[in-house]
This record gives structure tokens, sequence and C-alpha cells, in this order.
């Protein structure tokens, strides 16, 4: 592959990688597309692999209100003057 200034710290990671396994220091094993969570940034998944994946990513919801059960003290306001 041609890397780029910008790309520069992946082609040192790959030639480490590469090197440490020629070495016999570090084993390269395959990954099932199944269990390959970045599809979800990179792929149109079929809904279920979606869903299955972002449950793995355990992302939550910042704007959700807190599920322990207690009261908001003040509700959100998005600073715009609605008045």
């Amino acid at each position: 592959p041609v890397f780029h200034e910008r790309t520069k710290h992946l082609d040192i990671d790959c030639h480490i990688v590469r090197e440490k396994s020629q070495e016999g220091l570090m084993k390269l094993l395959p990954v099932p597309s199944a269990n390959q969570l970045a599809d979800i940034f990179t792929k149109a998944l079929p809904p279920h692999s979606f869903k299955l994946n972002l449950s793995k990513l355990q992302l939550h919801n910042i704007f959700a209100p807190p599920a322990c059960g207690g009261l908001i003290e003040k509700p959100y306001h998005s600073g715009l003057n609605t008045t």
C-alpha cells in the first residue's frame, strides 16, 4: 500500500507487526467477518448484523435521562431562546 504523511503511523505499525510476526513473537489470527466490529463504520450491514455489532460496542446515549431512578434536577436546555 501507498502511505502518505498523514498515515505514516500506519506504515510504521504495519512494519512493526510484520517484523514481530516474522520473528515468531506475534501470531496473526484471522477474524471472521461476524466479529469485525469496525465493519459497522465501513460497510452497509444487514439489520441483524448492524444491531449485533452496535450492542457489542457498548455505546451509550449521552442525552438519555439517567437510568438510576433519580430525578433530573434541571431540564436540558439547548440554549436557544424559544420565547
